[in-house]
């Protein structure tokens, strides 16, 4: 066991466990949380997602790979990117709606857990087609723009977004959905390769780095999550369209 404590890429996994027990930690038997709390709590699931993406890439320049890790990976996401942003969630609005909240938080919660197995089992058989697209929203950036809500909810844009509890429900709900779905969402992998995609990389990021200068650092991920939800849908179901149509042929030529 000592050698996976020694583990580079583990480090990081471990760091992204800690950003979402301490961000659990500070919402919890607290009575009523303030917006200062709950905006410290989305901040450290973002940072604990930004060690969720390091550690893939560690394991990369290392070449550290283990099955170890990768289930260690598949844990904390779970933790990270299912059970904090349903818990803050929780604490923010879906508490206010008694049982139907519970129901909601367990939803997605339950939806996390099965999007990952479903990526294991794909991983380990090779069962998706599109290899420069997720099967469904990824638990990182479904749990992203959960907290990214609340953040700016509770920050920059307390006096002017302020949803009620039934649509921050109706908004976790169809988070979980994208994650359950098989709509293509592109990875960075891909975005790298194309030129659109790279195109459109670069202009998201300019975009995002503005709103963080010009209205508040909140907004770098506020923006970055509104631009990948909407053109990230849209897209998805443009290239998922394509692809459905497509697959007859590919299934014809592979026999």
């Amino acid at each position: 066991m000592i050698r996976h404590f020694l583990n580079p890429p583990n480090w990081f996994t471990s760091a992204s466990i800690f950003c979402s027990v301490y961000a659990m930690s500070l919402i919890c038997g607290a009575g009523d949380v303030s917006p200062a709390t709950l905006r410290r709590a989305c901040v450290l699931v973002v940072f604990g997602g930004i060690f969720d993406l390091l550690d893939g890439r560690v394991a990369r320049l290392t070449n550290r790979f283990s099955e170890f890790g990768i289930q260690l990976d598949s844990i904390a996401d779970i933790i990270g990117f299912g059970v904090a942003p349903a818990l803050i969630a929780w604490t923010w609005k879906l508490h206010e709606i008694g049982a139907w909240g519970v129901a909601t938080a367990f939803f997605y919660v339950l939806a996390t857990a099965f999007r990952l197995a479903r990526f294991n089992v794909n991983k380990a058989h090779d069962a998706w087609p599109l290899k420069g697209h997720t099967q469904g929203l990824t638990s990182t950036l479904g749990g992203g723009m959960l907290v990214t809500l609340c953040w700016v909810s509770n920050g920059y844009l307390a006096d002017r977004l302020r949803p009620s509890a039934t649509l921050v429900a109706v908004f976790v709900v169809m988070l979980a959905y994208l994650m359950l779905s098989s709509i293509p969402f592109r990875n960075f992998r891909d975005l790298r390769q194309s030129p659109v995609a790279r195109r459109l990389l670069a202009l998201s990021t300019a975009i995002m780095l503005t709103s963080a200068i010009v209205m508040d650092p909140s907004m770098l991920f506020g923006a970055g999550a509104l631009m990948y939800f909407t053109v990230g849908l849209l897209d998805g179901m443009v290239v998922g369209g394509k692809h459905h149509l497509l697959l007859p042929a590919i299934l014809l030529r592979d026999e």
